[in-house]
């Protein structure tokens, strides 16, 4: 397949081209709408053009930060400039390209929470062009595919999101704290709004503050043990009309104790899933029993799973037990149901692992008023675009797309 081709499959922040049924609809009127931290005084570039740069240089490969961006679009010919957007000089005749300094400046200032629900878009129900072939550069991994595609369809039945929180190790504020954040992805990675948290341990008082403006009737919550309160959750239940998983540990003693009490030898095992891979081998047994009086808001269930790991290496074999309480009932989700949203909670760790690892999040220092917040809803943003072009492996779909107009080819401003 062209290069051209596979581009349009991976559209974020761009407007509908030939084959326009394929893109995000409307992406170029989203980031127009976005309220401008400028004054009208002395404006030069629109702020869509403005985003539409830094996303488009962020996928290429090795482009991890500003400087880079500044290189980037130096590159760019004058007619990706015109696709981008960018402002006509009627006396030089010639499109401009923004200094690195204007695009650090506008991130600086930019609403986050405003560009975390217009970056990303919808969820494309497919990226592929109808009655083409998959793309040429596009491994094919058949066994790893057709696991996703089950995944996709559990998802679609029942839908659920990640609450987590992460810290970016480079960035300290002037009193020395590093900047952290609290997001929510679906579950198969996609961010769908993050902000910024103070730190880790503050992370409970923004839970209904991210949350509030998602629809999430009918959904399922799942966050780690941090998350487990009593108000939010209640919150969760009776205000959004959700269901959550909660994971139990000891800083819960009660609960813990009561859950840890119950008869789980006369409970069946109702899933049973083994691995292999990372230099072990891993099964995971989940219980569940129903429950009427475990003095916990809107809780229905309570799970007890089981984790063996066995080191391929040394034969070593650990074994760890995590209890969890459930609003979801056996007839809302079966017992696999259970076990899979819980195995699913992790893909998010995932996510900030591919944003450290491909995207140097960590080792980042930009650590100036909105900017670290907006810098890591674009990289989501072109993690997600890399993805829907059918890549499994993010820095596989950057080094596709290294050069200038590779680069405005995936984002379909070509």
């Amino acid at each position: 397949m062209p290069a051209v081709a596979l581009s349009r499959v991976g559209a974020r922040a761009v407007e509908s081209g030939p084959d326009g049924e394929n893109l995000a609809a409307g992406a170029w009127q989203r980031l127009e709408a976005l309220p401008g931290p400028r004054s009208r005084q002395g404006r030069i570039y629109p702020l869509a053009c403005l985003i539409a740069i830094a996303v488009c240089a962020f996928t290429a490969a090795g482009n991890d930060r500003f400087t880079a961006v500044g290189q980037w679009i130096r590159r760019a010919g004058q007619a990706d400039l015109a696709r981008l957007r960018a402002p006509r000089d009627p006396m030089a005749g010639r499109y401009r390209a923004p200094d690195e300094k204007t695009i650090r400046v506008v991130l600086d200032r930019l609403d986050p929470r405003a560009l975390a629900r217009a970056l990303p878009g919808p969820r494309p129900r497919s990226r592929r062009r109808s009655g083409g072939p998959p793309a040429a550069s596009v491994r094919r991994y058949r066994a790893r595919r057709a696991a996703q595609q089950a995944k996709s369809l559990a998802r679609d039945r029942l839908r659920a999101v990640a609450v987590d929180g992460k810290t970016s190790r480079g960035a300290r504020r002037a009193d020395g704290t590093r900047v952290h954040r609290l997001g929510v992805a679906e579950h198969g990675g996609r961010l769908l709004d993050h902000l910024e948290a103070g730190v880790k341990h503050n992370e409970t008082s923004y839970f209904t503050e991210l949350l509030g403006p998602l629809d999430l009737a009918g959904a399922v919550v799942t966050a780690d043990a941090l998350h487990t309160v009593r108000a939010n959750l209640d919150w969760l239940v009776t205000d959004k009309n959700a269901h959550y998983i909660a994971i139990v540990k000891r800083n819960q003693p009660l609960l813990h104790a009561r859950i840890r009490a119950l008869p789980w030898r006369q409970v069946p095992a109702g899933s049973t899933a083994r691995e292999t891979g990372h230099g072990r081998t891993e099964t995971r047994t989940l219980k569940a029993a129903h429950v009427s009086h475990l003095d916990f808001p809107h809780a229905r269930q309570a799970i007890k799973i089981t984790r063996r790991r066995k080191d391929t290496a040394t034969g070593r074999t650990t074994c760890e037990t995590v209890y969890a309480v459930t609003t979801l009932t056996s007839a809302h989700a079966t017992t696999p149901d259970l076990a899979r949203l819980v195995r699913e909670h992790w893909p998010i760790e995932a996510h900030h692992h591919i944003r450290d690892t491909t995207f140097s999040e960590d080792t980042s220092a930009s650590r100036t008023g909105s900017g670290p917040a907006n810098l890591a809803t674009i990289r989501a943003a072109v993690t997600a675009a890399i993805k829907d072009a059918g890549y499994l492996h993010i820095p596989e779909g950057r080094r596709d797309h290294t050069t200038p107009a590779e680069s405005l080819r995936l984002h379909g401003l070509d």
